[in-house]
């Protein structure tokens, strides 16, 4: 079997301003990720005893080029390959593919991202980058196994879930997502991946794109919520989605008014059958809308919720629930857009919120096929 990560060529860098995104060939690179990788915690046997993996795997890397730092990097496999280690199947959802489809499949592992670039562009160029390459190499899609933590950064460039939100047997809670080349879908979340695709023909990877959205209507949790995202990723703020646009007093305003709570796994924050008199976003962590028993949509920093029965000032048709532990969320009151000042800054937020029911129906129809 060919190696789909064999195939990728090591020569291509990716310049974004300050960082540059490349495949490590020297020993100080590579020792330097694996250094990185250990100090997160992420390192594991594979990638420690075979650093270059010529038939497994390929490190790749994110320098921050005003100090020549390596400041994030991250692990690449073949997902043919990876099915045969233990725990990795189930990690990766691996067994939603037949044999065919996983050789075109890629997966990315042990993702580490200094402590001081957490924020930055670091690890969306590294894996803009290692995404871009896996395509160029003529795969289809590429793995993660996403925590919490980095949920926002994952779904900004265009993954989605592929399993639901677990934990494994070290109490650590785990997403599985995919990233695939849905021009529609990058589109509409305004993923920085999308102009870096040019060249890339979207027809070829239909196929693939529509068995996912099959896969979503038979599991609705995997369903995510609608946020969008500012150019640059430095600015984003889990609240951009509802502040955008906002003049800095009414910014200023608006969020004076709101209510901060911190949250463990587990605890409701809306019911249902509730009067729909707030609405809020998700400011760290994860929260999962609740039907019934069924979990609907998963949502993490910067999705919104509860805008539906504040719009339409109607009882909650489902509850929200924290999915994992130190979450926290931030509620507006209904008296949010009568204490702003300005017209122009009401007439924002009722923009924001109209943007986000108006991407929830395109990606609803999406799913209805």
């Amino acid at each position: 079997m060919q190696s789909l990560v064999n195939k990728i060529s090591l020569q291509w860098d990716l310049w974004i301003g300050p960082y540059r995104a490349f495949f490590p060939t020297n020993k100080e690179d590579v020792q330097d990720c694996l250094r990185l990788m250990k100090e997160a915690g992420t390192i594991d046997g594979v990638a420690a005893a075979s650093p270059q993996g010529a038939d497994t795997s390929q490190l790749a890397a994110c320098q921050d080029t005003r100090t020549g730092t390596i400041v994030a990097s991250l692990r690449l496999a073949d997902a043919a390959l990876e099915q045969a280690a233990n725990g990795k199947a189930q990690q990766y959802q691996l067994d939603l593919f037949d044999e065919q489809r996983l050789q075109s499949i890629a997966v990315f592992s042990q993702l580490a991202i200094h402590p001081s670039h957490e924020k930055s562009q670091a690890a969306p160029v590294l894996l803009s980058h290692c995404s871009i390459e896996v395509l160029k190499a003529g795969g289809q899609a590429v793995l993660m196994s996403c925590d919490p933590g980095h949920y926002s950064i994952y779904k900004r460039l265009g993954m989605r879930p592929i399993g639901p939100l677990s934990k494994t047997t070290e109490g650590l809670f785990r997403i599985p997502m995919i990233f695939l080349p849905d021009q529609e879908y990058l589109s509409l979340i305004n993923s920085p991946i999308l102009p870096l695709l040019q060249g890339i023909d979207f027809d070829n990877y239909q196929t693939i794109c529509q068995w996912y959205y099959k896969l979503v209507r038979e599991n609705s949790e995997l369903q995510t919520g609608a946020a969008f995202y500012p150019e640059n990723q430095e600015d984003f703020e889990g609240h951009h989605t509802i502040t955008e646009g906002l003049s800095e007093k009414g910014r200023e305003a608006f969020l004076k008014n709101a209510l901060v709570i911190h949250c463990r796994e587990g605890e409701v924050l809306i019911t249902e059958n509730d009067g729909g008199k707030t609405f809020g976003f998700v400011r760290k962590g994860l929260v999962k809308v609740v039907i019934g028993s069924q979990t609907v949509v998963l949502l993490g920093e910067g999705d919104i919720f509860g805008e539906i029965a504040y719009i339409l000032q109607s009882k909650r048709t489902a509850e929200v629930v924290a999915a994992s532990p130190d979450t926290e969320v931030v509620l507006f009151s209904e008296s949010a857009l009568t204490r702003l000042e300005g017209e122009a800054d009401r007439a924002v937020v009722w923009r924001n919120l109209a943007r986000v029911l108006a991407q929830r129906l395109v990606l609803t129809n999406k799913l209805l096929g």
